[in-house]
């Protein structure tokens, strides 16, 4: 019968045991990974864990925009107050702007 390891807290760890973990797990690059397999999609499936990000609507679209410094930290302090995103302030933003002009 094999014994069981002890389990340690990292912590109390030697900084020479630390540095080799911090090591060993520097090596993983995400190349190194695989795409899920079928048994695996299908794991992922019964669980209820959606693979990928969720789309909404007809999914993103990354942009960059240019925006004077003062007007960016107003509509980031504003975001904050309302608890969202400065992504998600700016959507709304342009939303609520072409509902008034329709």
């Amino acid at each position: 019968m094999k014994r069981a390891k002890k389990k340690r807290s990292f912590d109390r760890l030697s900084d020479a045991e630390k540095e080799a973990i911090y090591q060993r797990f520097e090596r993983v690059r995400p190349e190194d990974g695989a795409p899920l397999n079928a048994k695996d999609r299908a794991r992922h499936k019964r669980a209820g864990l959606p693979v990928g990000r969720p789309r909404v609507g007809q999914g993103a679209k990354r942009i960059n925009i240019s925006m004077e410094k003062g007007l960016l930290k107003s509509a980031d302090e504003y975001a904050r107050k309302k608890g969202m995103s400065r992504a998600r302030f700016i959507a709304a933003s342009v939303s609520a702007f072409l509902h008034r002009a329709a």
